[in-house]
């Protein structure tokens, strides 16, 4: 995750600073020019409707004038885990945690709604750098036990033959980060993260993502990671927090992409997920905000695929992260989810061990084609809280049903594991631990994230009777004796017969360890024949932080690795950055050979901080055998009686013996589809009840697919039509010519229709009517052209309205479309704002000094600029004398209002300031009365020039801007733009005769 400096003063990096301005810079241009811009790649997806800009600012609740970076509060060995961060430490009495008990799990049983997305190719995309971010500082992590004595007996100390581990298979590019030309990093560390599907691979580093086909081209991105999220609204379109998993659902060729929202108001954490529709990780998905805790903060969720659930792990802090509370399961409804059906979620918190939480521990994520046995119950596995002799297994078993349930089996692993020693601070208070070569000096040492099982728990089961199940796994741990010390990777293979009452046990186990060098932050996966692949950073005081590859042949000796390969040479060292690094990295298997392993983890392209760069390569064995190819199943869906094709129906493969189900794939505008299958026999069927389609032929349609066939299935679709509004424009030419409806005005109305339904339609008539007081429709009946599929078309005569001179400017005008045609009829609702576009007001320029009111302390600063949603006041708790000016405005309008605040100060003050809008009145003495929201960032007249934020305030109401220094000291020069007005121009009166 992002996280935040326990240092309350600035750190600024210059260069750094400079260059994010400077692209910031363009990348508002080129929003302005093209809508959005790629990061150079041909192929990124472009939006250039002139509502983007809107919906963009209204959903992530910045402005383009504002500068979305923040000053960097974090120096070398500064006590905590930090990121570049536009926010700073919770620092006060709200959400603290300290005087709410523990409640436990959350186990709300109703079902949350998803929203499908259009094709993520086509929506708006969020440029990374201006993303929100709310930076959470990094919660203090539980102590892990110690009373592991003596020499590791299970270490391997030499290098393995060459031939036993997996060698290039031809596949390297750069992911997510500087490789990339024009990405700016905004955080660290990046949580390295991606997964390969059946023709996809998709990368998510913190708070971007991007997408490639498997040869290493990309086709899109990078992006913030609530681009996708953007049709949901609430927390997840406004947050954009990180955390991310990128998961694969091998039984129904399904994407699962999730982050987490911290910090939210009423409810604290949410997991914001999204399951792709189709195999296609540029289609549509079906997005969920689940609330995983009202009140505390749930970190390092990891997401693991299973039959009956999408099954997570997370760690329980209270809100200020200073108390670990609990580990917990949660378990998703993943058969309603692949259908976009309201799904449950299930929690269970994990039992305590001498009233210790368990903590780093990691769910299965099934890699083979063949599932789990019928009704198994999921695995989760992590190390004990007491002691480091034993590893500690969870058997979750889920039933969803009319009244779901969830039930744990909970016992004891034997198996040892140790602690990775911490170089640069031996008792762990800073997490600068892993040595790096000079320039970096000891503050500098990067954290080992010790005392967790590295993401991902792979489970593969491979038949048999007995049923052979296999699940892999690492943890960082103490190496051999040397100095300075050094952290060594244990792996390794547990096996379990099918059942879900026994416990696993180790087939095999031990610590690669060949030198002093320090590795760690691995991942592992197993391919289809037994061979074992294992990623990890290594570094040393000569040796700069890299990426390198290791593994084993099934053939191998027990409890061995080969020779460890080179995927990145590290090519520089990190200086400061907060000591972060990695989180995690990502070690997938091909879905489709079963042979190819995909590893992605960062590297550092040149010394420095923020400047990660990542990389994705992919290696295999020799031995191993392809799987059988996949096979496609293609064809076109059309429309009967006119033949038209139907873009956007779903074709939907299930396996007859209902195990591989979902298998999806949408049409295109030509009405084609294709989806890549396992081989098999399925049935297809054909499916889009938004077009209002009432029959399908064939209703079904049984296939088998074979091993690098293809099988061609057509289906036709006759049904209704289906005409929905598709936007309006005003023609105010005969009014006061300002582009908007105001009061006592004579204005055009042009009524968009489009026909997304199932047939043509002839012979549309409407009329327009209102019930909106003080306007009247002068003109409300027209023809439209004949609507054939997918067709759009305006009014043949243009409607007119008049508004009276008493209307109230502001106020919404709802209409109603009454649609008469052939085949029958239909009202269509849509809202038309009124009085927009008022001039803009300002204040200042002005400054902070002792002569000014003031106040005993000051708002906390969350990193998030709020949006017209508002969000929950982020409280106080900072003591000390500061000065404040305020400003008051009005929004004199008949509706209620989104202003727009745009602070823009100068740099070098002596201390920041800050700025926040109340509704009537300010009170010093309690910061969130009247609260409407505020500006969040860190910098602002230090090392950042303007922030902007947006809130919304009720017709007739005065609202007041503040802005106040962040400490004691006095300001620079500042001034403000507030707009959002109402235009109050009145027209020039009745309509002319006609």
């Amino acid at each position: 995750m992002k996280k935040n400096s326990s240092t309350k003063s600035a750190f600024f990096i210059p260069r750094v600073l400079l260059g994010s301005v400077l692209i910031l810079i363009s990348v508002v241009l080129a929003l302005f020019a093209f809508g959005v811009t790629s990061l150079g790649d041909d192929n990124f997806q472009t939006d250039n409707g002139a509502g983007w800009l809107g919906r963009f600012v209204s959903a992530v609740g910045i402005h383009l004038n504002s500068n979305n970076l923040a000053a960097l509060e974090v120096g070398r060995g500064s006590g905590a885990p930090t990121s570049k961060p536009s926010g700073e430490p919770a620092h006060g009495t709200v959400n603290s945690g300290s005087a709410t008990a523990y409640a436990g799990p959350r186990n709300d049983l109703r079902g949350v709604q998803s929203v499908r997305t259009p094709p993520l190719r086509t929506m708006p995309a969020i440029p990374p750098l201006l993303a929100p971010t709310r930076i959470e500082r990094e919660p203090i992590r539980p102590q892990p036990p110690t009373d592991l004595k003596g020499v590791d007996r299970a270490a391997q100390t030499f290098q393995g033959a060459v031939f036993s581990a997996p060698y290039p298979a031809g596949v390297s590019f750069e992911g997510v980060g500087t490789g990339i030309p024009g990405f700016v990093p905004t955080s660290n560390p990046p949580d390295t993260n991606g997964r390969v599907g059946a023709i996809q691979y998709v990368q998510w580093n913190n708070t971007s993502f991007a997408i490639w086909d498997k040869s290493g081209t990309r086709l899109y991105g990078p992006v913030a990671g609530n681009t996708l999220f953007q049709p949901l609204g609430g927390a997840c379109a406004t947050h954009n927090d990180g955390d991310p998993v990128v998961a694969y659902d091998i039984l129904s060729g399904r994407w699962i992409l999730s982050q987490f929202v911290v910090g939210a108001s009423p409810d604290f954490s949410h997991q914001c997920v999204a399951v792709s529709a189709t195999g296609d990780a540029l289609g549509s998905y079906y997005l969920y905000d689940f609330v995983t805790d009202s009140t505390n903060f749930v970190d390092y969720p990891k997401i693991g695929v299973w039959p009956d659930g999408y099954y997570m792990t997370g760690h329980v802090f209270n809100p200020a992260g200073t108390s670990f509370l609990a580990g917990r399961i949660f378990v998703f409804e993943r058969d309603k989810m692949l259908q976009g059906l309201p799904a449950r979620q299930l929690q269970a918190d994990l039992k305590k061990y001498s009233g210790k939480p368990q903590y780093g521990f990691l769910p299965s994520d099934l890699d083979s084609l063949t599932p789990p046995p019928v009704g198994e119950a999921a695995f989760v596995i992590g190390p004990d809280p007491v002691t480091n002799n034993s590893l500690d297994s969870t058997r979750v078993a889920v039933t969803w049903g009319a009244t779901p349930t969830i039930t744990l089996s909970e016992t004891k692993i034997s198996a040892t594991w140790s602690v990775a020693p911490c170089v640069g601070s031996p008792s762990n208070a800073n997490f600068n631990c892993v040595p790096e070569p000079s320039p970096a000096v000891e503050a500098d040492y990067l954290d080992n994230l010790s005392f967790h099982l590295m993401y991902r728990l792979p489970y593969r089961n491979f038949g048999g009777s007995p049923v052979q199940e296999s699940l892999v796994g690492n943890i960082s741990v103490k190496g051999s004796s040397s100095n300075p010390k050094h952290g060594a990777i244990r792996w390794y293979e547990f096996r379990n017969a099918g059942s879900s009452s026994t416990t696993p046990s180790v087939f095999q186990a031990s610590t690669y360890d060949p030198d002093n060098a320090y590795r760690w932050m691995g991942s592992i996966a197993m391919d289809k024949d037994h061979n074992i692949a294992l990623g990890y950073s290594k570094s040393s005081t000569s040796i700069k932080p890299g990426i390198y590859v290791n593994g084993r042949l099934s053939a191998d000796p027990p409890n061995t690795m080969g020779a460890e390969a080179t995927m990145v040479a590290g090519p520089g060292v990190q200086i400061g950055g907060g000591n972060r690094w990695g989180d995690y990295s990502g070690m997938t298997l091909d879905p489709v050979d079963q042979c190819t392993f995909f590893y992605t983890n960062e590297y550092l392209p040149t010394d420095g901080e923020f400047n990660w760069a990542t990389k994705v390569s992919t290696y295999k064995f020799a031995a191993c055998v392809p799987a059988p190819a996949w096979g496609t199943v293609r064809g076109t869906v059309i429309s009967l009686p006119s033949r038209a094709p139907l873009s956007g129906v779903l074709v939907t493969l299930n396996n007859a013996s209902g195990i591989r189900r979902g298998y999806a794939g949408a049409t295109t505008d030509d009405g084609a589809y294709s989806i890549l299958v396992p081989p098999g026999a399925y049935t297809a069927t054909a499916a889009d009840a938004a077009r209002n389609c009432t029959s399908v032929s064939p209703p079904s349609a049984n296939l088998v697919v074979t091993s690098g066939g293809t099988v061609t299935q057509n289906f036709s679709m006759t049904g209704g039509s289906n005409l929905e509004s598709n936007g309006f424009t005003i023609d105010d030419s005969s009014g006061n010519h300002n582009g908007v409806i105001n009061s006592n005005e004579c204005v055009n109305l042009n009524i968009a229709l489009k026909n997304n339904g199932c047939a043509d339609e002839r012979r549309i008539s409407a009329t327009l009517t209102t019930t909106t007081p003080g306007v009247t429709v002068t003109q409300g009946s027209s023809s439209y052209p004949n609507l054939v599929i997918d067709e759009s078309g305006v009014n043949n005569v243009p409607f007119q309205i008049q508004t009276s001179n008493s209307f109230v400017c502001g106020t919404n005008i709802e209409f109603s479309l009454n649609l008469t045609y052939a085949s029958g009829n239909n009202v269509v609702a849509f809202t038309v704002p009124t009085c927009t576009g008022g001039p803009s007001q300002t204040f200042g320029p002005d400054s902070l000094a002792t002569s000014d009111l003031t106040q005993s302390d000051r708002l906390g600063r969350d990193g998030q600029p709020s949006g017209c949603a508002g969000k929950g006041c982020p409280g106080g708790g900072f003591a000390g004398t500061k000065f404040y000016k305020t400003y008051t405005f009005t929004n004199n309008g008949g509706a209620p209002a989104c202003f727009t605040v745009t602070i823009n100060a100068a740099l070098g003050g002596a201390g920041d300031v800050e700025s926040a809008a109340y509704l009537n009145s300010y009170n010093p003495a309690n910061l969130c009365q009247n609260y409407l929201g505020d500006s969040g960032v860190v910098g602002l007249g230090t090392t950042i020039p303007n922030a902007s934020y947006l809130f919304t305030v009720p017709a007739n109401s005065d609202f007041v801007i503040v802005v106040n220094t962040t400490g004691t000291t006095t300001s620079s020069v500042f001034d403000g733009t507030v707009s959002g007005f109402f235009d109050f121009t009145p027209g020039p009166g009745p309509c002319p005769a006609h």
